[in-house]
């Protein structure tokens, strides 16, 4: 991620998509008006599919970050359950909805139906369930069979199936107002280990 602000000029390197998104919701946390640039991951819908293909278990960390959500960050004994997000509730608390990615084109209503099963044992009021290729009639309807939540922000269905072209598209799920996933990021400006004179002299 090359940055050129201030006249400086560096790049982090890292391999997964769960830590590469955790830097780049940092830096934009920290530093609001920070452009920077991201090499080597989904630009567009075909890049993103390639991912799907690749490496579902990156393509599944991808797409939580893309919804503003954050991912599991080990594969196996999920249950379903991708990742998570977190949302204003009333009376200002933060609850958490669930994530189930789909990478593959084999997918059925039983899924949604899974999904909808960990929301109601875990009490979770919403859940998103995203997926590369286009639902089934049967997928749309047990979505729907779930209820619509009255929120103060307004009415939203509990469960959502967004498509990965619908997401490259910039169709976001209808929710209330998200909650960052990661702490705020401390300006370097004003971390001591920065400060003058900390790191002693170089000469």
């Amino acid at each position: 991620m090359p940055h050129r602000s201030s006249g400086r000029q560096w790049i982090g390197i890292d391999i997964t998509h769960i830590a590469i998104g955790m830097i780049e919701n940092r830096m934009r946390e920290g530093y609001p008006k920070i452009h920077f640039e991201t090499i080597g991951v989904p630009r567009d819908l075909a890049s993103a599919e390639r991912l799907a293909a690749d490496d579902p278990h990156q393509f599944q960390q991808w797409v939580s970050w893309q919804i503003g959500g954050y991912p599991r960050d080990k594969k196996g004994g999920d249950k379903g359950i991708d990742g998570w997000f977190n949302y204003l509730a009333e009376g200002g608390r933060i609850e958490i909805g669930v994530i189930s990615v789909k990478a593959g084109d084999i997918v059925n209503p039983n899924m949604v139906r899974d999904l909808g099963g960990v929301m109601e044992r875990d009490k979770h009021r919403f859940g998103l369930f995203i997926m590369k290729s286009l639902p089934t009639k049967g997928m749309c309807e047990e979505a729907a069979s779930h209820p619509t939540i009255e929120t103060e922000f307004g009415r939203f269905p509990a469960l959502q199936i967004v498509t990965l072209a619908e997401l490259m598209h910039d169709h976001c799920p209808k929710l209330p107002p998200l909650i960052s996933p990661v702490k705020k990021a401390a300006r370097v400006e004003t971390r001591k280990s920065h400060q003058p004179g900390a790191q002693g002299s170089l000469l």
